[in-house]
């Protein structure tokens, strides 16, 4: 008889502030294959704490291999990822969070000073043609929730870790927020701000060489945009950068004036317009929702951790 040859997946949990669940947290998990749904072996496991290592898993050699994990535990949301492809050689590691139910944003390390020390460039940016920053900060922890101010350390954070074709950042470009609510308001899925338009042609250029994906029926969930590019390095959370381009003026910056044009930032939860449309978009404009800051976080971190970085927008996510 042939050995039978298995895979294997390490299961590594974590709670909403990134640390490892706690060792008394217990939690069951299914994996499924990546076979057709009627021919699925649903494989049921027991765990408890931060790890769990889970051998003997069903190896096709083909794409049957990418596994679907999906972990549960009593007082937190459920957490999943696929595909997890395994193979023969080593374990296939899959990092999810577990955000306890009716958790709440903390930004205990998010705060003013924290930000000035931690991530300076934030801090310029969010200063940037205004006299009250701190203040404005604070208010930020208050509007929705502190979902604002969330989906702003979501962006800026996700922003910090794209490198562009020309060696920087999109927030190595000049940027000044708008904080006009009456033509630009910021929400918890996106925000406006005037930056340096050579940051338009470093963006086409990352979408020559495949980084980010054109998006041609911009007009479609962004009205009055010239041009939209997506990231592509994700599964899901993928930074869109949306242009308004028609949307003009020079500012005084640190080094002169700046030829300026709008950017509105957005992070979607999927990669493809398909499923953006019909799993984010839809359900988005039946319940009067957008995009939940609080998912970005949570999905934008597992998909880091699957790609090897790591996403830390400072603020967690507690009881």
């Amino acid at each position: 008889m042939d050995d039978v040859i298995s895979g294997s997946i390490l299961i590594n949990l974590v709670d909403g502030t990134r640390q490892p669940l706690p060792a008394n947290v217990k939690w069951t998990a299914k994996l499924d294959d990546g076979r057709a749904p009627s021919e699925w072996r649903l494989v049921d496991i027991k765990g408890t704490g931060s790890a769990e290592l889970i051998k003997g898993l069903a190896y096709f050699d083909n794409f049957f291999d990418n596994y679907t994990v999906i972990v549960s535990a009593q007082g937190y949301e459920d957490a999943a990822w696929m595909p997890v492809h395994i193979s023969p050689a080593k374990p296939a590691p899959v990092d999810l969070m577990l955000i306890p139910k009716d958790a709440h944003l903390n930004f205990s390390g998010a705060d003013w000073p924290a930000l000035v020390s931690i991530r300076p460039r934030f801090a310029q940016i969010l200063s940037a043609g205004i006299n009250n920053a701190p203040d404005r900060h604070s208010n930020l922890m208050e509007q929705n929730q502190g979902l604002v101010l969330a989906c702003l350390l979501n962006l800026l954070t996700a922003m910090s870790q794209i490198i562009l074709p020309s060696a920087k950042t999109p927030l190595d470009y000049f940027w000044q927020p708008i904080w006009d609510a009456s033509q630009f308001p910021a929400a918890q899925d996106r925000f406006f701000a005037y930056v340096d338009k050579a940051l338009v042609d470093d963006v086409v250029k990352a979408g020559r060489v495949g980084a980010f994906a054109e998006e041609k029926d911009r007009g479609i969930f962004h009205p009055d945009a010239t041009l939209s590019y997506k990231q592509t390095q994700f599964d899901v959370t993928n930074v869109q950068l949306t242009f308004h381009q028609g949307n003009a003026k020079s500012i005084q910056g640190p080094d002169g004036p700046v030829d300026c044009i709008v950017l509105e930032p957005d992070i979607d939860y999927h990669k493809d317009l398909l499923s953006h449309f019909f799993v984010e978009v839809l359900p988005n404009k039946f319940t009067g929702s957008v995009t939940d800051a609080r998912a970005v976080y949570v999905l934008r971190w597992m998909a880091g951790k699957q790609a090897g970085s790591d996403f830390n927008p400072l603020y967690t996510i507690t009881v």
